[in-house]
């Protein structure tokens, strides 16, 4: 169902943030007076945790969704209960009413929607976290319109600052550890609702990997963009739900998966830079197998000695000497200086074991994302970093570890298996 009414205003967010909180703690409260008294499962608090926060997040919009978003991916710091219910932000979320996106789009570009094109559809045809797609056609081309949320640009500091609390208890970290965090989030969400940026960062993609040629990026129309709204081809496709919706061969979906994984190694390894929100709305997959590209919101640049220790720990030959791996965790921001040798000792055990297996695909020519054991390796190493209470590692890794479980929970979806085999980093070896 449309929105008529997005709460835009400081203290409406605000009172929805407070009542949230509130819901949250209660029902924590319940729950542990509950415990004391009989013996009940903690999976049934986080899915009730679980299903506030997104009903929550999913009136709010702007950046509430997008955090949402993120935390559907990420299976290091949260359990499946809370990162299936929030993978419904992908998809389930209400577009705002007709009247209301022809306002903000003539707001925004200064004349209505009907004068600027030939033919135009009020009503969105997806929504997402920070604006919706409408079709619109101009000089017998079809395009795609993308309008912001009204007032999301001006709630993101806000926001975060409101959903710090709630942050802290179900990641259970301190409010020290989540500031850099913050932070980092905060400065991608602000670079996230410039559209100009936006168009700026998709037309440097398409340009840099121009030799890829079963990624497809559409063309954009810079004299009908602004700051709120972009205007773009319209490609052709479906997303992940319908395409699996078909019953595609497997041999589909490996080709669509390693049009995916290909893109990504291109992106780290090539250019340095990285589209990092690798959700499935981002993706259209279409009749011959190639992947569209239709979000470049959220990049990150990922170069220089950061980017030589993260993909260094891919080289498992680096574990033989612990000191060296010390020094690379040291490096990371993994180890802190007030570490006591006992923790640091704790910690390389458990996080040697994890960076091993996120790099388990790159020590195979071929790997297959659906093997079991895999999954429970991931799974388990994801519990296990998750109850040291802690965040652990530089404020990069926000964005680049989303972007390698975004990309891992795409091909264990797909089923995939495919080529792995790095041709970027020299210190693989394959038999």
């Amino acid at each position: 169902m449309a929105e008529d009414k997005l709460p835009t205003g400081k203290i409406e967010r605000a009172s929805k943030f407070l009542k949230t909180g509130l819901k949250v703690g209660l029902n924590y409260a319940k729950h542990y007076t509950k415990k004391a008294f009989t013996e009940v499962s903690d999976e049934e608090l986080e899915k009730k945790n679980a299903k506030e926060l997104f009903e929550s997040f999913a009136s709010l919009k702007g950046s509430a969704l997008k955090v949402a978003q993120m935390l559907s991916q990420d299976s290091m710091n949260l359990s499946s209960n809370f990162t299936e219910q929030f993978q419904k932000a992908q998809y389930s979320v209400p577009p705002m009413s007709a009247p209301m996106a022809i306002q903000t789009f003539k707001k925004s570009v200064g004349e209505s929607p009907e004068k600027v094109f030939d033919k135009f559809n009020p009503n969105a045809v997806a929504a997402a976290s920070l604006g919706q797609v409408h079709e619109a056609w101009k000089n017998g081309k079809k395009l795609a319109v993308k309008i912001q949320y009204p007032g999301v640009a001006d709630s993101i500091k806000s926001d975060l600052k409101l959903m710090k609390p709630i942050a802290k208890q179900i990641l259970k970290v301190s409010a020290e550890e989540l500031e850099p965090y913050i932070n980092e989030l905060e400065t991608k969400l602000l670079e996230e609702t410039n559209y100009i940026q936006e168009v700026n960062n998709s037309l440097e993609f398409k340009n840099a990997c121009a030799e890829l040629k079963n990624i497809v990026f559409p063309d954009y129309y810079k004299e009908l963009c602004t700051d709120r709204v972009i205007v773009m081809d319209w490609l052709e496709g479906v997303h992940m739900k319908e395409f699996l919706s078909k019953n595609p061969t497997q041999e589909q979906k490996n080709q669509i998966a390693q049009n995916i994984w290909d893109f990504y190694e291109f992106q780290f390894h090539k250019i340095n830079k990285i589209n990092a929100d690798p959700h499935p709305g981002n993706f259209l997959f279409r009749p011959d197998n190639t992947v569209g590209v239709i979000d470049f919101g959220c990049t990150k640049q990922f170069s220089g000695k950061v980017y030589e220790d993260y993909f260094g720990l891919a080289n498992y030959d680096l574990y033989k000497n612990p000191e060296q791996v010390k020094k690379v965790f040291f490096d990371l921001e993994i180890f802190r200086p007030t570490d006591t040798e006992e923790r640091i000792n704790e910690l390389l055990e458990l996080f040697s074991a994890l960076s091993k297996t996120i790099a388990k695909p790159y020590q195979h020519k071929t790997f297959y994302f659906g093997d079991q054991e895999f999954l429970e390796e991931i799974n388990q190493m994801g519990k296990i970093a998750a109850s040291i209470g802690e965040i652990r590692g530089k404020k990069d890794f926000l964005f680049v570890n989303r972007t390698f479980f975004g990309i891992f929970s795409l091909m264990k979806e797909l089923d995939a298996h495919i080529t792995t085999q790095c041709k970027y980093l020299s210190f693989l070896k394959y038999d």
